[in-house]
């Protein structure tokens, strides 16, 4: 006698769709302006100053040779702290104002990471350099933006990292970061400032 044999198997699958947690983003628009060493020995003849500013070529006329930008950053967990400082008045914590942010640039291509405390390049002024910021930090809607002007002898190497920092002192040129990096972008490929060459970069601090 034959059996017959029946097997059925049920699965239900139940997905559930929620809506995404308020978010909160800063980031940055990098931009560099770049010009050559002609344009720069005119704009000094013209203004008899030794270092002139981006806005010393701009108020001349003088148009870059060159502009681009960069978009995206990741603020450091040291810039992430400080804003929280900052915002609940915890501890004598240094603002990011005029006197004390840099902006910082580098041949170094490690990626950024929450963890970062100073730019991936190697010692020395080959391979990064720091420069104060021009001015007052400007505030807008949600915005926050610094320029820094690197002269004819400043930040001479490849620019493949940017980051901005805050110095614990009044900020000056140099190739150390300071007591603290806010934030950090990587795989910029700007190229490589000559000597004798006037580069601007600005950063538009963004958050949403």
């Amino acid at each position: 006698m034959g059996t017959d044999t029946a097997r059925a198997h049920d699965h239900l699958g139940v997905s559930v769709r929620t809506p995404l947690a308020d978010r909160s983003f800063g980031t940055t628009l990098w931009r560099v302006e770049r010009w050559d060493a002609d344009q720069t020995r005119w704009v000094k003849t013209r203004t008899g100053l030794a270092a002139p500013t981006g806005a010393d070529f701009r108020q001349l006329g003088v148009e870059s040779y060159e502009t681009s930008e960069v978009l995206g950053n990741l603020i450091t967990n040291a810039g992430w702290t400080r804003l929280m400082n900052l915002l609940t008045n915890q501890g004598a914590t240094q603002a990011l104002d005029a006197t004390h942010v840099r902006i910082g640039v580098g041949n170094g291509s490690t990626a950024e990471a929450y963890t970062d405390t100073d730019l991936a390049a190697a010692a020395g002024a080959s391979n990064r350099y720091f420069q104060p910021v021009s001015g007052a930090g400007s505030l807008g809607t949600r915005t926050l933006t610094f320029s820094a002007t690197f002269g004819t002898a400043d930040g001479n190497h490849a620019w493949n990292e940017f980051g901005l920092d805050v110095t614990s002192g009044t900020a000056a040129g140099g190739t150390t970061v300071g007591a603290l990096l806010f934030n950090r972008k990587a795989g910029i490929a700007q190229g490589t400032k000559a000597s004798g060459q006037t580069w601007t970069a600005s950063a538009v601090v963004t958050f949403s």
